[in-house]
């Protein structure tokens, strides 16, 4: 088809996410047909750099030899099974290999001060991060209940926070304009400001809390905001005083891409519930997981009329397509020796976000690992600014986007040097291009 078709079909039966109906700014949808490595093609030949890794998930680079192969094997097998009481070959193996993997074994930068057994055990897998952090509210709430405790149903997470889009997400989540639209439907939950509102909730209600949310290592979608070390040990600390149970949500952070394999292991927490999503195939397909205690997972032992089964389950739950590229996944971090390669890009990546510091309606900078923001002087409303230097960076060959007036600095762990010297200078044009104005 050719590009101008292209172009009609999307702008006449599209609904993008998180995208205005009167079009990106003004400018033509961008659409992509092919990918490579770091770089991505449009239909009319164009390439860019993949800035924020397909929206944060893409690790390896696109079309890798491996994941491609894992991909075509599984689907001459069976491309989907029910896991509804079934299981499936690939769910198996994945689960063991996760579990392992995050026990560090082998290690992927595991801090020693965590007990290998105490890490999460149980996988139950769904399709993306939203549903991994609702099903982790539900076994929560639903284990307390199955323990003699039905009092505990309080959910609390922190403002600024983003845990997904389904309605329990947007209520847990503390960034209002994802919210606001949706007042009517949100459930009533806690949303706290800082470790010193954590601590006076937990005082005076933490014998109704069922479990405290947290973004791992930092808020993604808030901006880029790296926790201060520190903060996620307190919070663990305040979270098992009060008796209950800590979500740490890592579908960012996860995989490497904060310099270790998981964000909480930055402050060596070790949580009662670990969400994934994002990196688990590497970009290639919908598939997220919650894991969770063992000890939870037990409390769930009953016949069909108990109540105490976990009542939740997609269509799509253990997809064999999925957990086939996940476990390929898996495979290359340890055998390619991925974080390795990961943190000897970090101080690159650090010097070329610092250099903004000074550039010309550059507010902050921020960053960890391989993960960066790049905030803007508020010279237009509602982050336009930071949308119109992502539009202009395209004239560069880059594609990001901003979070408000924050560019999004993301690349697929995968990127060389010399690319990501040219991702940050085509950003650096897009905003010098944009400053003028």
């Amino acid at each position: 088809m050719d590009w101008n078709s292209l172009q009609e079909a999307d702008r006449k039966f599209v609904w993008h996410p998180f995208t205005s109906a009167a079009a990106d700014g003004g400018a033509d949808p961008v659409i992509v047909v092919e990918g490579e490595g770091v770089w991505l093609r449009d239909s009319q030949g164009r390439s860019y750099l993949d800035g924020n890794a397909s929206i944060w998930c893409n690790l390896h680079g696109h079309r890798h030899p491996r994941l491609d192969a894992a991909l075509r094997a599984q689907a001459a097998k069976i491309a989907h099974s029910s896991f509804l009481g079934l299981g499936n070959e690939p769910a198996a193996l994945l689960a063991r290999a996760l579990v392992e993997t995050l026990r560090g074994e082998p290690p992927l930068g595991f801090p020693p001060e965590i007990q290998r057994s105490r890490i999460p055990a149980r996988v139950f897998y769904s399709d993306n991060g939203s549903c991994a952090n609702e099903i982790a509210a539900k076994m929560a709430v639903q284990y307390f209940r199955n323990t003699g405790r039905p009092e505990r149903t309080g959910l609390v997470a922190f403002e600024g926070g983003y845990h997904g889009d389904t309605m329990l997400n947007v209520s847990l989540g503390g960034i209002g304009v994802f919210g606001e639209p949706y007042r009517a439907l949100a459930l009533k939950l806690t949303i706290v400001s800082d470790i010193g509102g954590l601590r006076e909730h937990l005082w005076h209600h933490g014998d109704t809390v069922a479990a405290v949310f947290l973004e791992s290592a930092l808020g993604g979608a808030g901006g880029i905001h790296p926790h201060r070390p520190g903060f996620m040990k307190e919070v663990a600390d305040l979270t098992a005083r009060a008796g209950a149970l800590l979500v740490v949500d890592e579908v960012l952070a996860g995989f490497g891409r904060t310099g270790t394999f998981l964000g909480c292991y930055h402050d060596g927490v070790c949580p009662d519930f670990i969400t994934l999503s994002k990196g688990l195939t590497a970009g290639y397909l919908p598939l997220a997981v919650t894991l969770a205690r063992e000890e939870v997972y037990q409390s769930f032992a009953g016949d069909y009329y108990s109540g105490r089964i976990l009542y939740h389950g997609h269509t799509y739950t253990g997809n064999p397509l999925a957990c086939a590229v996940a476990l390929e996944n898996l495979k290359m971090f340890r055998e390619e020796n991925i974080m390795a390669q990961v943190a000897s890009k970090i101080p690159a990546f650090e010097k070329g976000i610092r250099a903004f510091e000074g550039v010309k309606s550059v507010r902050e900078v921020r960053s960890i690992g391989l993960i960066g923001g790049i905030e803007l002087e508020q010279r237009r409303s509602r982050g336009d600014l930071a949308r119109a230097a992502c539009l202009a960076a395209r004239q560069h060959g880059v594609l990001t986007r901003p979070l408000g007036n924050t560019i999004v600095v993301m690349p697929p762990l995968c990127i060389s040097l010399e690319h990501l010297a040219q991702l940050f200078d085509g950003i650096r044009a897009g905003i010098l291009q944009t400053a003028v104005g």
